[in-house]
């Protein structure tokens, strides 16, 4: 029949030496999330040999990378780190996105700050993985006291505490800290 894919796509000669079909999946390689790797991958490589041939690309890989912020400074830092080949970007903010975010930040869309807004640390996140799938990335919705600002009650000095410990544990999961405030 006219336009029906051929059950073969190639023949070769079996054991007996007659020529038998030949089955190959290509499907990987038509993955848009492998092809996507490749680019990045390319991108990195041809960095390296153009400008920088000491660049040790897989460990830039696989650097985690702690952003405290994630207003315009963090998305812009995020999207420069994932060119350069950073793939584990964790974002902490208490934020949610506001209507003036979108125009300035850049990892956030209007439908970001529709019902009260998203948490910004989170549609960061989420964001980085729309741009390259590949990309371990995390949001956490937290906020980060200000030093000489006590706490008003017991209540506020627990939470704080405990989001003290949870600020500890994440920078000590992270080989870098950018502090984007």
């Amino acid at each position: 029949a006219a336009g029906a894919v051929p059950e073969a796509i190639g023949w070769e000669a079996g054991a007996k030496g007659k020529l038998l079909p030949r089955h190959v999946d290509v499907s990987p390689l038509l993955s848009p999330v492998q092809l996507a790797e490749q680019a990045v991958d390319l991108n990195l490589k041809l960095m390296r040999w153009r400008a920088a041939p000491e660049l040790d690309v897989q460990q830039l890989a696989n650097t985690k990378c702690l952003l405290l912020g994630a207003g315009t400074l963090g998305c812009a830092v995020a999207r420069t780190l994932q060119a350069y080949g950073i793939r584990h970007i964790t974002f902490v903010d208490s934020s949610t996105v506001s209507y003036s975010n979108p125009v300035r930040q850049s990892l956030f869309t209007f439908q970001d700050c529709l019902n009260g807004g998203k948490s910004k640390a989170a549609a960061a996140a989420e964001a980085l993985r729309g741009i390259f799938p590949s990309v371990v990335s995390a949001g956490v919705q937290l906020s980060i006291p200000m030093p000489g600002h006590p706490p008003a009650n017991v209540q506020q000095e627990q939470l704080q505490q405990q989001a003290f410990e949870q600020l500890q544990d994440l920078v000590a999961s992270h080989d870098v800290i950018f502090l984007l405030t």
